[in-house]
């Protein structure tokens, strides 16, 4: 299973706060009123982004279930949302489960589960596994909320001749396995999302594109090197064709002159009966 270090969980936090869909996080909040307590279960939790996300806002009495593989990420995110927690005064309890999603369902426990949810996980997973979690969350009769999973669309301004092969490679790079069997990137939020209508489920999805500045140079040139790194191991022919490319994309992102715009979406899914 592909993993993310603590560093890049930190980088793209607030970034995917500013991304999430606004339309999407109310009618969320709207189904989840007077559904207290509120049992929630959070799918490659990472070190707690979601959690710190959703929780002050949905409010009351809330129960968490974070499930990650990484040890340092749920070590990180104990440490981190236990002062958050007291700090805010929020009425959560939280309960750290390492499991690995691949080979644990047995363990992965949905008694009691009101609401799935997970961040930036959908691109990575197969369709034998989208099809496994849609069936657990309509045994449970949960809902489903899924958020920053990437459609495949990158525009960079200024635009260079390379943007499209580049974006190209990225995708083909999405599709390949990343733990979860061969991976769906930029079509699995519309896979899931006709999954859950076939079980019955009413489905809301929206777009939360990733939309950042000159001031977020960070953020740019990780994603620059990660995704030269990434067409690189789909196109290891090219050699040294992306040097050029890759230069001046540094150089602009270094002169403050450079604006990133990723596409990712939002889905939302409920029962048809709680209309």
């Amino acid at each position: 299973m592909s993993g993310f270090s603590a560093g890049w969980l930190a980088l793209r936090e607030p970034v995917d706060a500013a991304a999430r869909n606004p339309e999407l996080t109310a009618r969320l909040l709207d189904w989840g009123r007077g559904r207290e307590p509120l049992t929630v279960l959070d799918l490659g939790s990472g070190t707690g982004a979601n959690l710190r996300f959703l929780a002050p806002l949905l409010g009351g009495e809330q129960h968490w279930r974070l499930v990650d593989h990484d040890p340092v990420l749920l070590a990180r995110g104990e440490e981190q949302c236990g002062a958050w927690v007291a700090k805010r005064e929020l009425n959560l309890t939280l309960d750290w489960r390492r499991l690995d999603l691949v080979s644990d369902w047995a363990r992965l426990d949905f008694r009691g589960v009101q609401l799935v949810t997970a961040s930036a996980l959908l691109d990575l997973v197969s369709t034998d596994w989208l099809e496994r979690l849609a069936r657990h969350c309509r045994d449970a009769r949960a809902a489903v909320f899924v958020t920053l999973s990437y459609d495949g669309s990158i525009v960079w301004e200024p635009a260079l001749a390379g943007d499209e092969e580049a974006r190209e490679q990225v995708n083909r790079h999405q599709r390949t396995d990343k733990g979860f069997g061969p991976a769906l990137g930029p079509d699995a939020a519309r896979t899931l999302a006709a999954r859950l209508r076939k079980l019955g489920y009413e489905v809301m999805s929206r777009p939360s594109p990733w939309r950042l500045g000159p001031e977020q140079r960070a953020m740019q040139t990780a994603l620059l090197e990660g995704w030269v790194n990434a067409a690189r191991q789909i196109a290891p022919e090219a050699g040294d064709d992306w040097a050029d490319w890759l230069a001046r994309r540094r150089g602009w992102i270094e002169q403050r002159a450079s604006r990133l715009w990723v596409g990712h979406e939002d889905l939302f899914a409920w029962e048809r009966k709680w209309r």
